[in-house]
């Protein structure tokens, strides 16, 4: 494997919860407003003078993943490709970038106890991000480290 191959391979996130696999899907995904860190990881920080309200994933495959502005205009993240609940969730993922310039995100919800279970996502397929990839993959890569702990934080057994 190349050290480029290295550099751009996927992000994996792991945290083991004391919730159920259902109930940690349903806020993961039903609930992403009430934690997602509004005021840092949204599009609309680069919109002057506009502030992010809520986001939402859409419970279907073919949903959108987006968020909402203060003024009403809805602002696109991506769209559901895989929506199982309490399983898994896989969206293609573009924040704002051009359509074929996506990556893959996938969200595992794998339960050790039924009052516990493991959370992975897999972030790839930085290939598709011209010229940007390495900066971007960085970037995520402690995005969704700060993203698992305000979402799993108060429920987490450990972290990988």
């Amino acid at each position: 494997m190349t050290t480029a191959a290295v550099e751009l391979g996927p992000i994996v996130k792991s945290i083991d919860v004391r919730r159920s696999a259902a109930d940690a899907f349903h806020l993961f995904t039903a609930r992403v407003s009430e934690w997602w860190p509004l005021e840092t990881h949204t599009r609309a920080r680069t919109a002057a003078g506009e502030v992010t309200v809520r986001v939402t994933i859409e419970p279907r495959v073919g949903g959108r993943v987006y968020e909402t502005l203060q003024s009403g205009e809805e602002r696109e993240w991506g769209e559901v490709t895989t929506f199982e609940p309490g399983r898994k969730l896989a969206m293609s993922w573009r924040l704002g970038r051009p359509e074929d310039q996506y990556t893959d995100v996938s969200v595992r919800f794998d339960p050790v106890t039924e009052a516990s279970c493991r959370v992975t996502l897999t972030h790839e397929n930085w290939e598709r991000m011209d010229g940007e990839a390495g900066k971007l993959r960085d970037a995520y890569n402690g995005g969704w480290a700060t993203v698992f702990d305000k979402c799993f934080g108060d429920f987490a057994n450990s972290r990988a």
